[in-house]
């Protein structure tokens, strides 16, 4: 018994010291070449905080740094990705509040060439009283776009929302354990392997895995989908109620632009926008005649570069022109 004992100890050790040389292996090789997911999940893990909410699950903790893809991510004091911003408002100031995920963020793009600031720009030109507010966070949905508009935007006063709608936004809201988080938060092995496994599950049979893939969220009975309709409405209700003009874009994915497959995915928002007869804005016909991957990030990473983001700049500044919504 003895001996079966100490066997059973010793494999244990080994499989452990095991682990934890191909995780340092892992987090060592990763240290000189960027990938996608090891970035990603260093910026969850660093600039993120569960809250134990399962409408928000998690948000960006406040006044923190990190450097993510090269390129640093500085939060405020409200967790956002931008400056400090006066509450309340200074007399005269108009702001613009851009919703919306990654994109919006500015995912491995510098602070200045983000969606928010390029924009910031291109209004500057013609108006100087504007602010512009970045609230995109990586990973959120839809719901949780509207969430932390309600829990945080209306504190800022915005005279107009732009929701920055892309096409994974109905995607279901992710489940955090307090049991498993600090394993998932500090140890990439796991987060690896549980990626890997979701890409070849969605991947498993289809020979357009990704037009799968999305079909499924956009399917009627799904609960992202549901949900996602829901917030957008909500979202329509409350700027009216307060009065806050709406502007709702689209962001085509960089991964099919030719003979665009996922319109689908294009009419949820435009149905919600035109049933309110709100001002809406496709960004398909500015990308289409491009190589789609000279607008990613990177040669893994479709999130937009800073050409991208400067494109979608200048076709957001002219359609609030066009539809009066600046003054």
């Amino acid at each position: 018994m003895k001996r079966i004992l100490y066997n059973i100890c010793i494999s244990i050790i080994s499989i452990l010291l095991t682990l934890i040389i191909i995780e340092g292996g892992v987090r060592y090789y990763f240290s000189d070449h960027l990938n996608y997911d090891f970035e990603m999940w260093r910026y969850a893990a660093e600039l993120k905080e569960p809250l134990g909410d399962t409408l928000l699950p998690f948000h960006h903790k406040a006044n923190v740094f990190g450097k993510y893809y090269g390129v640093e991510i500085n939060t405020n004091s409200l967790g956002l990705r931008d400056v400090e911003f006066k509450i309340p408002k200074p007399l005269g100031t108009k702001r613009v509040m851009m919703l919306g995920d990654s994109f919006t963020l500015g995912w491995g793009v510098p602070f200045s060439e983000t969606l928010a600031k390029r924009l910031e720009k291109q209004i500057a030109t013609k108006f100087s009283n504007y602010e512009i507010l970045n609230m995109g966070t990586g990973n959120y949905n839809s719901s949780m776009e509207v969430e932390l508009f309600k829990r945080k935007g209306l504190t800022l006063e915005p005279n107009i929302v732009v929701l920055m709608y892309y096409i994974n936004d109905t995607e279901p809201t992710p489940k955090i354990s307090s049991n498993t988080y600090p394993l998932m938060k500090h140890v990439y092995l796991p987060n690896y392997v549980n990626a890997k496994l979701t890409q070849l599950s969605m991947m498993e049979g289809a020979s357009d895995w990704l037009q799968t893939y999305y079909r499924k969220l956009y399917s009627p009975d799904s609960e992202g989908f549901r949900k996602s309709k829901d917030a957008l409405k909500e979202l329509i209700r409350l700027t009216a109620d307060k009065k806050i003009k709406l502007l709702i874009v689209n962001i085509p994915d960089l991964r099919r632009l030719d003979k665009y497959p996922f319109g689908f995915a294009t009419a949820l928002a435009k149905e919600a926008a035109e049933k309110s007869v709100l001002p809406f804005l496709d960004l398909l016909p500015f990308f289409e005649n491009y190589d789609g991957k000279t607008l990613w990030v990177s040669k893994d990473d479709s999130h937009m570069n800073s050409h991208a983001n400067s494109i979608a700049a200048e076709a957001i500044f002219e359609k609030m022109i066009k539809e009066k919504m600046l003054e």
